[in-house]
């Protein structure tokens, strides 16, 4: 019971020196003062340290607008979703399931009324006046090319001969200005989502952004891209059981994997087989590394495809690889070729697909 009336050991030095003063006399009037004080301190609130305070929130990175003209405007999109035309009807995406969206080239119609005018000014029979439209439609730049092509071939035999120099002029200059620039060059626009990757025509016509300096409106002839998640990734969680296997039904991972976009794949779990009393992590067992399938790959370890007729590849634990075609991911189980029905378990795999590096 002691041990609940000794005071902290901040204050013994003032006990002990309280106690000495108390074997005199004449010093027992300043025990008691020191007696009172010690009281008073152990009696005194003690203060607690502030709890830290919480990391701020890390902030999604905001959406990416990439213009014909190389600007790129980082920007809040104020709208829910886009319409898109297909050959099979018109969809509607929302705005959340977006991963990019790559515009294919637009005839703009102010540049189309524009070069019509310049073109007609070539007509006009004064030679300085027919070279100026020609400097003027060559200073237009790339932007104009779709107005020319649609109007070379509308207009007579010589205004076309001209517009077709013209575009060449245009094209050898963007070439240079555009060197290693890798520009989509789809005759229709490409829209991915986290499901699936498809081509179609935008109906958008305009999109309203909120930027940290006010509001904008951008027409879609003018843009080349849009970027609605960082890096372009893709990213799900899928369960791969063993009835899934390369030589019968694989799992539809429902991604689609685009051409010189990176592929990681990272993957845990176990699988057995009881009468075996065999386990296996997704790299496959090795207590039988001298019986191999086909492909060459271990029993039990985790493979995968891109496309129906594509090539299988090991998955392994961790699969990271630009891949060099395009199609929907697939993923299986290596049998295990003593008994094939007699495993169990399963692998969880987080699939993600970037631009890169």
């Amino acid at each position: 019971m002691l041990r609940y009336f000794l005071p902290s050991r901040a204050l013994l030095p003032l006990v002990c020196w309280s106690l000495l003063l108390a074997g005199t006399p004449a010093r027992a009037q300043d025990a008691g003062k020191i007696s009172e004080i010690l009281r008073k301190a152990e009696a005194a609130p003690k203060k607690t340290p502030a709890p830290a305070s919480k990391p701020a929130k890390k902030k999604d990175p905001l959406p990416v607008f990439l213009l014909r003209d190389r600007g790129r405007i980082p920007a809040q999109p104020a709208f829910d979703a886009i319409s898109v035309r297909t050959q099979y009807g018109i969809l509607r995406i929302p705005r959340e399931q977006l991963v990019t969206v790559r515009f294919a080239t637009r005839v703009d119609p102010v540049l189309l009324e524009k070069a019509t005018d310049l073109l007609a000014r070539m007509e006009s029979g004064n030679e300085a006046e027919e070279e100026a439209a020609t400097t003027a439609l060559v200073n237009l730049g790339a932007r104009v090319l779709p107005a020319l092509r649609q109007l070379a071939a509308d207009t007579a035999s010589g205004v076309r001969a001209r517009t077709l120099e013209i575009i060449a002029k245009i094209e050898k200059t963007g070439k240079r200005r555009s060197s290693g620039r890798d520009a989509y060059k789809g005759t229709r626009d490409e829209i991915r989502t986290d499901l699936m990757t498809f081509r179609g025509e935008v109906l958008t016509e305009a999109f309203p952004l909120e930027t940290r300096y006010g509001k904008l409106q951008l027409r879609a002839v003018d843009l080349e891209s849009i970027r609605f998640k960082p890096d372009g990734k893709t990213s799900r969680v899928l369960d791969v059981a063993p009835r899934y296997q390369p030589a019968g039904t694989w799992l539809d991972t429902r991604l689609d994997v685009g051409k010189n976009k990176v592929l990681t794949i990272k993957s845990s779990g176990e699988t057995s087989v009881g009468n075996w009393s065999l386990t296996s992590d997704p790299e496959g067992t090795s207590r039988y590394n001298s019986f191999k399938s086909s492909q060459g790959f271990p029993m039990l370890s985790l493979v995968g495809k891109i496309g129906k007729s594509g090539k299988p590849f090991k998955v392994g634990k961790k699969y990271r690889k630009r891949s060099k075609t395009a199609g929907r991911l697939y993923l299986a189980i290596q049998p295990f070729d003593y008994e094939p029905a007699g495993v169990d378990g399963h692998y969880k795999s987080m699939v993600s697909i970037t631009d890169g590096p």
